[in-house]
């Protein structure tokens, strides 16, 4: 729906035209020679009437358009789209405005205006624009101008615009391309891996090297010799992305880059036949999507996270894992995406996280802080701001070790990832994971 906003109207160049030739000279001579003075005036009179009516009739005209654009929009970030604009006309006749649409700093427009002709009855504007910014936007008005019937003036009015578009993490590369080639999804779905897992195969005979705690005592007493159990990679296993939204991912790129990490485990898992769930928390746990399969599960995670914007607060490591310890009862896969170069909140992390390491298999991924750096790597600084840069880089680079160290010791593991590379990073974690059948 369309509200109709002030109008203003405003001479065209026609105008400033004919008051230059016809009104300014009639005003002259019906100062300056008295005996035309009369009918000088009338003309005068009868013109001003003209353009008045003019006037009116182009307001009119333009009160004749409405317009209006879908209530929810929906655009991948960094790619051109377009926005609808439908524009019914009550006229008879087309008529050629130019119009601009308002839009936030999210959504830049290519063009600042645009001319179009509109016919009678309804028609449809396609405005070019790219949503650069994640998350919700709110188109403002639509600006429409249009000529009175005898081009004299330019008439402008507002247009009101309910619509809300949203801009989703842009997932289009080599890396999220390739999942969904056809020989490559099917290869790994077909392909069965038989070894230490958790889902029983079958049955065969003891070979040297086999673990004693694989031989099935039954069937060797029936069979009067060694018998062990085979297994292989059980189906369906629950994966958790668990996104940090506090202050640590407030710094340029990081949050962007842990919710196309997110969305990109979640592609991966599906096509290894797990079930992906997703968690998100700041100083609370905001939102838990229990892991499940299929793309419209992966749409409805997509929807929880595509406008998540980072908060100025810390995080809450002890509600978020205290959340997920009572909500999944079965063993899963947890990958955090969190910033751990805090010292004391690295420290918290370390401390609490023992509750979920001693029934789920627990990854964290930190992204590089700047000026990650072993003192001494680079033999041309030599002077005393590089000495004191390196070796404030070599304190970082000692403190993720120590804290690796511990998380290890705990059975987490912690990872330094890059975020420019973050999504192929994950990904071969979580194979290598699915690989191993540590899970």
């Amino acid at each position: 729906m369309s509200h109709e906003g002030p109008a203003m109207i405003v001479p065209s160049q026609r105008l400033l035209l004919l008051a230059a030739v016809v009104a300014l000279p009639l005003a002259t001579a019906a100062g300056f020679v008295p005996g035309v003075a009369i009918p000088c005036i009338a003309t005068l009179a009868l013109w001003t009437l003209v353009v008045v009516a003019d006037a009116i009739r182009g307001r009119a005209r333009l009160d004749s358009i409405t317009a209006s654009a879908p209530s929810i929009v929906r655009f991948t970030k960094d790619v051109p789209a377009r926005l609808p604009i439908s524009i019914a006309s009550q006229l008879k006749e087309p008529l050629v405005i130019r119009l601009s649409v308002s839009t936030p700093p999210g959504v830049p427009s290519a063009s600042f205006v645009e001319s179009t002709t509109v016919p009678a009855g309804a028609s449809r504007v396609d405005w070019a624009c790219t949503g650069v910014d994640r998350g919700d936007h709110s188109l403002s008005a639509l600006h429409l101008e249009a000529p009175s019937p005898s081009g004299l003036w330019l008439v402008r009015s507002n247009r009101a615009l309910d619509c809300n578009v949203r801009v989703y993490p842009n997932l289009r590369d080599r890396a999220t391309a390739a999942l969904f080639r056809r020989t490559a999804v099917v290869g790994q779905r077909m392909r069965r891996q038989v070894g230490k897992g958790r889902e029983f195969d079958n049955l065969r005979q003891y070979v040297p090297g086999d673990g004693f705690e694989d031989i099935d005592w039954k069937a060797t007493a029936r069979r009067q010799f060694p018998v062990v159990k085979l297994y292989r990679v059980e189906h369906a296993q629950e994966v958790y992305a668990i996104v940090d939204s506090s202050r640590l991912s407030a710094r340029p790129e990081i949050l962007e880059s842990f919710v196309n990490a997110a969305l990109h485990l979640a592609l991966v898992a599906e096509t290894q036949a797990d079930r992906f769930g997703l968690v998100t928390f700041s100083d609370r746990t905001h939102k838990f999507v229990r892991a499940r399969n299929g793309m419209d599960h992966f749409r409805l995670c997509r929807e929880a996270i595509y406008n998540l914007q980072a908060s100025r607060v810390s995080p809450d490591f002890r509600d978020v894992f205290t959340t997920l310890q009572v909500n999944l009862r079965r063993r899963a896969l947890l990958v955090f995406f969190t910033s751990l170069d805090d010292a004391l909140l690295a420290e918290t992390f370390e401390r609490e996280v023992s509750i979920l390491a001693r029934r789920h298999l627990v990854l964290v991924n930190t992204p590089q802080p700047p000026g990650l750096k072993p003192l001494f790597t680079d033999a041309s600084s030599a002077d005393v701001d590089s000495l004191y840069s390196g070796l404030s880089g070599q304190m970082i680079t000692n403190r993720l070790r120590q804290l690796s160290l511990a998380l290890s010791n705990r059975g987490v593991r912690l990872t330094v990832v890059d975020p420019l590379r973050i999504k192929t990073q994950v990904t071969s974690e979580y194979l290598e994971v699915k690989r191993r059948q540590v899970l």
